[in-house]
């Protein structure tokens, strides 16, 4: 009988890791736009200020109008200058994890640029290295988002930092490590409905693996993996329903999302074989459509005990 190995296994995980920390979408293009149009609401609130000002100061023959018009002025230049900081710093480390393949020197090379900011704890650059470490050593990705202080950090940061945490112990199969940080996951400081369905998507495959497959499908059914608004995290949504269906006895729903994932590449359905700690009716009909679809052999496969 043939057998999945475990060098092979352990190279469709990578791959499947590959897929799950690449990075989604136009979010610095999203962000300039929200900042333009901030920046219109702020030039004219600036803009009235002034004008109420000047006219206070001509009816009531005092420069307070106007020292609170300046003093408000100033905030909002304050404010503009920290606010284009932070999208430089964040156009930066964007810039770093461009990119679907990389040679190693490559990497190699982007995560030096990373490393003194990392050792001064700075948590943007801990995100964008632990996100190239992930996608080849998983291992060491955790070593290095360890090194955020989940209690000191900001909320979003610690809540970002808790999501890559638990996708890589998902995808080791920890899923205890990964249920503990579920468990401390709010969800609703989330900045936007695509990084809260990304989150939940977390937080249900941990919760269907660890035993609590009921509330992590009322979760997923709060986001619809067919919206294009969410296509980005479209991959992370379906592989939590897949876990979700198969631990509630759910078939149909199990297969449906096994199939979504297989149109989305067909070695996706290897994440689920060959395993520790996956269902078996999940591992069976991941193994047929592999078998169906040419990527695994039509013999009988003896699948890795558990």
């Amino acid at each position: 009988m043939s057998k999945v190995s475990k060098k092979q296994r352990e190279k469709d995980d990578r791959e499947a890791l590959k897929a799950l920390a690449r990075p989604k979408g136009d979010a610095l293009g999203q962000a300039r736009r929200q900042l333009l149009t901030a920046a219109k609401v702020a030039l004219g609130v600036v803009v009235v200020s002034w004008a109420l000002a000047f006219g206070f100061y001509s009816g009531l023959d005092s420069v307070i109008p106007l020292w609170v018009a300046g003093v408000l002025t100033l905030a909002v230049a304050i404010a503009a200058f920290l606010v284009r900081r932070n999208l430089t710093k964040s156009e930066e480390m964007g810039a770093l994890l461009t990119g679907d393949e990389m040679s190693d020197e490559e990497r190699s090379v982007r995560l030096g640029k990373l490393e003194a900011k990392v050792e001064k704890g700075d948590s943007a650059a801990i995100l964008a290295k632990a996100q190239l470490e992930m996608q080849d050593d998983p291992r060491a990705a955790l070593v290095t988002l360890e090194k955020v202080d989940l209690e000191k950090a900001q909320k979003l940061i610690a809540l970002q930092v808790r999501a890559m945490r638990g996708t890589i112990h998902l995808q080791l199969h920890e899923v205890g490590k990964a249920r503990e940080l579920a468990d401390q996951m709010d969800l609703a400081k989330a900045p936007d409905p695509k990084t809260r369905a990304g989150f939940a998507a977390v937080v249900a495959e941990a919760w269907a693996r660890s035993g609590n497959p009921i509330e992590a499908g009322e979760l997923l059914d709060k986001y619809n993996e067919d919206e294009k608004d969410l296509a980005d995290v479209r991959l992370q949504l379906l592989r939590a329903r897949a876990f979700t269906c198969a631990h509630r006895q759910n078939i149909q729903g199990m297969k449906k999302a096994l199939k979504s994932l297989q149109e989305i590449s067909p070695q996706l359905a290897a994440m689920f074989v060959g395993q520790k700690r996956i269902h078996p009716l999940l591992e069976q009909e991941a193994m047929r459509l592999l078998q169906k679809s040419g990527l695994a052999p039509k013999a009988k496969v003896q699948f890795a005990r558990r």
